[in-house]
């Protein structure tokens, strides 16, 4: 149900971790590319679940995660680079838009939703500041994860050396397709852009080949006609964020698995054609007694 981070592990008095589809009271239908069915533990409000459901669901998340006395804090997330610092043990209704949450404060667990984009959590081990970050191309290309770090400097006293972040699951480069759009996106916000970015070739299927004059290919010297495509890996242009933030590389932890090559563990909306649930990272800092 719960995957958890070794590097931050290490904090006692922090509680985390990034759920898994698995442990839950949900059914998604599934995609010729998914399997399994049923017990599913979707925790974002959709068309395609109930109300109850979802309830019932991060009931069981905060009962893993023993943190049923927390509150939990999800913002109305729109692919921004907004940051909206907590200072009160209560969240805001209804929920404010934004991208990142963050705070020193005990009995909030922050929370972003996923189901390709990455879950980024940040500790300041010696200032003991949280936060949390939903940062998907868009968030990315804004620099969200650069922007996280320099406000937990102003806001907080934080030093970058101080500073831990684990990546959670998301979408990687082996199965996320992207557009010229992202390319040049990238291209014109980040010096190290071209590493983030392989093309690759592949056999047109039938579909395609019947339909070619729409597709653009292009033919090798000997062979089947073949098909560009550009992969982008979003946990490195996200670990290079954090590394130019001055986040030690030791410090960063980014090994998760790809969400859309494990479908009975991971939600993905693009293997899924949008039709899928959500899952959560969590961060938060315990209460004392």
């Amino acid at each position: 149900m719960v995957l958890r981070a070794p590097s931050l592990a290490r904090f006692p008095w922090l509680v985390h971790g990034f759920s898994t589809r698995r442990g839950g009271v949900s059914s998604f239908l599934r995609s010729s590319n998914s399997s399994g069915g049923g017990a599913d533990l979707n925790l974002g409000k959709s068309q395609w679940d109930s109300a109850k459901n979802v309830l019932e669901n991060r009931r069981r998340l905060l009962d893993r995660l023993a943190a049923e006395d927390m509150t939990l804090a999800i913002q109305r997330q729109i692919h921004s680079d907004l940051i909206r610092v907590l200072d009160g043990n209560r969240f805001p209704a209804p929920p404010p838009a934004g991208d990142g949450l963050m705070t020193r404060q005990p009995g909030l667990l922050l929370a972003v939703l996923v189901a390709d984009c990455l879950p980024v959590l940040l500790v300041d081990s010696k200032q003991r500041v949280v936060a949390a970050l939903h940062c998907g191309w868009r968030g990315t290309a804004r620099r969200l994860a650069e922007k996280a770090v320099g406000t937990m400097r102003m806001q907080f006293g934080s030093r970058p050396e101080d500073l831990w972040a684990a990546i959670g699951p998301g979408i990687r480069e082996c199965c996320y397709i992207v557009g010229q759009e992202v390319v040049d996106e990238f291209h014109g916000q980040f010096h190290y852009a071209e590493k983030l970015f392989v093309t690759r070739t592949r056999p047109l299927s039938p579909m395609e080949l019947k339909n070619s004059i729409m597709v653009q290919p292009f033919r090798s010297n000997f062979g089947p006609q073949l098909k560009k495509e550009v992969h982008l890996d979003l946990t490195l242009a996200n670990v290079e964020q954090l590394r130019e933030a001055g986040i030690p590389a030791r410090h960063i932890e980014s090994n998760a698995p790809c969400t859309s090559c494990h479908p009975e563990r991971f939600f993905s909306h693009r293997r899924d054609g949008g039709r899928t649930g959500r899952m959560l990272g969590v961060i938060g800092i315990k209460e004392t007694r």
